[in-house]
């Protein structure tokens, strides 16, 4: 009988001494389950990588030379301009890592679960480690470019959202953001994604402006009605993350991915063959096997402007000054 295999739960039952004889059982399936699980991999492009244990990067460098095309006669000669760069920085090189253990007693007992739990476990922090990365990176820039609503996005504490507003408010920054006060040499930037967190989640799903928009012939595409959001809102991807709250507790964010930083590897997400800590059989005087998970990647923001923080989501402020919504 042929058994179908659609997750790394599936297929035959292995015991835990058989994830001993076959030292590399435990790392795959560990590598399998965090397989484009990163959100700093979604939104950030990838980088050269960082043998040295740091990146040199230059902040907002402008898109256009300093010097406008000369107008040349016959055989005159043409002029060359001067590039120009942006502040010169450095990230560095952060390894994390985590270590399952596997002890003589597990196979013993052949308790799989145990096995499963750390695996589960080793997923979900690293994950976790590297989406908090992301957004302390993020909320630390201090050239990310920020507005504060003055309505909350939750209907239920302020009738009169405009989250449509907000969000073109924050696009319309990304948009014309320059690199000189005059706005003469515009980065270009097109705002393509919005991140919101689970609790913002729940007030677009109980949101009449946002629910307004499926009225009609197009009313089964309602969120209320598939109790889920849309994969675009307002011309934009929207990503949801559980960590945003933690390090922007009332905000969300509109940006453009893959433009606004990178993430350079000195080291790519690994993990080690088991092996037995210790010399001996049976795992070494501990009786136990290891398998190591690392990752040792930089972080940076050479684009800062492509991101726009949007304030009060979850409460209610003002707009700075010069900033409108209607």
């Amino acid at each position: 009988m042929v058994t179908n295999i659609v997750s790394v739960q599936d297929g035959p039952r292995l015991t835990v001494s058989e994830l001993i004889k076959s030292p590399t059982l435990i790392p795959k399936r560990i590598l399998s389950m965090m397989d484009q699980e990163f959100l700093s991999d979604a939104v950030l492009r990838g980088a050269s990588d960082a043998p040295s244990g740091s990146v040199l990067y230059h902040e907002s460098t402008p898109l256009f030379a300093q010097d406008d095309p000369t107008i040349l006669d016959e055989f005159g000669e043409i002029p060359t301009t001067n590039g120009s760069l942006g502040t010169p920085l450095v990230a560095r090189v952060v390894r994390r890592a985590l270590g399952l253990r596997v002890s003589k007693t597990m196979v013993d007992r052949n308790n799989v679960d145990a096995v499963n739990v750390q695996i589960t476990q080793i997923r979900n922090t690293m994950v976790r480690a590297w989406e908090d990365a992301l957004f302390s990176a993020i909320v630390a820039n201090a050239s990310v470019q920020s507005i504060t609503t003055s309505h909350a996005w939750n209907s239920s504490v302020d009738a009169n959202t405009h989250i449509r507003g907000d969000i073109n408010a924050a696009k319309y920054l990304i948009k014309n953001a320059a690199a000189d006060t005059n706005g003469k040499q515009k980065f270009g930037y097109e705002a393509d994604t919005l991140i919101i967190s689970t609790e913002t989640e729940q007030d677009f799903l109980d949101s009449d402006e946002v629910n307004n928009v499926y009225l009609g012939n197009i009313a089964s595409e309602s969120i209320r009605y598939k109790g889920a959001l849309p994969k675009k809102f307002n011309g934009l991807d929207v990503l949801v993350s559980w960590r945003l709250s933690a390090y922007f507790p009332d905000g969300a964010m509109v940006l453009q991915r893959k433009v606004f930083g990178g993430v350079s590897n000195e080291r790519p997400l690994q993990a080690t063959p088991l092996y037995p800590e210790g010399n001996g059989g049976n795992g070494g005087p501990t009786e136990s096997w290891r398998t190591d998970v690392t990752r040792a990647s930089a972080i940076f923001l050479d684009q800062p402007k492509a991101v726009v923080l949007i304030n009060g989501v979850n409460g209610a402020a003002t707009y700075p000054t010069g900033v409108t919504v209607n």
